[in-house]
């Protein structure tokens, strides 16, 4: 994966991608319900149950992104990134028990998909680590008619692919948009 793109207001100029990347409340908005969750059926549990795996192993995984950074900003970033991570796990969690399902526990470990020696390897983690996030959130959106599950759904997918966006333009890919964010 790649790192997230530069500073807004001084595009081209850093390494580092955008503050506030994703802060507490993410990129998009809130992603805590703004409607009372109702209960979950069979379909919405599965695809929750993949979105929080998913988070689980984006914390997981930043912590090998944050042991390579180019820089200062670039790791402050990463770390805020972190927490925004460990905040939707958490929310996840919580939509799961309030839904009436028990989340599924952290692995012990996650193996990614190449090794992480330096700054490029860990910007293509990071990529891999949104990518997977927003097709996670992608399956969730799909899986539900609950307009508060889509909202949160996709305030996740909306922040993983601005995350994965700027991961790419800060590692110089091209294109670093796609049409279907978790497609493909």
């Amino acid at each position: 994966m790649t790192a997230p793109s530069t500073p807004a207001g001084d595009p081209g100029t850093s390494t580092a991608p955008p503050e506030n990347v994703d802060s507490p409340t993410g990129a998009v908005g809130t992603p805590t319900p703004t409607v009372a969750a109702g209960p979950l059926g069979q379909d919405e549990i599965d695809a929750l149950q993949g979105a929080l795996g998913a988070e689980q192993a984006a914390v997981y995984s930043y912590g090998l992104v944050a042991a390579h950074p180019q820089d200062q900003n670039e790791l402050t970033t990463t770390l805020q990134i972190l927490q925004g991570h460990r905040n939707r796990r958490d929310l996840t969690e919580e939509r799961l028990t309030q839904g009436g399902a028990t989340p599924v526990g952290n692995a012990a470990a996650y193996q990614p998909a190449t090794p992480v020696t330096d700054v490029a390897g860990a910007r293509v983690l990071a990529q891999d680590i949104e990518f997977d996030c927003a097709a996670a959130w992608r399956v969730v959106i799909g899986s539900t008619d609950q307009a508060e599950l889509r909202g949160f759904a996709l305030a996740g997918l909306s922040d993983a692919a601005v995350r994965l966006a700027q991961w790419k333009v800060l590692a110089g890919t091209v294109p670093s948009t796609v049409p279907f964010p978790g497609q493909g």
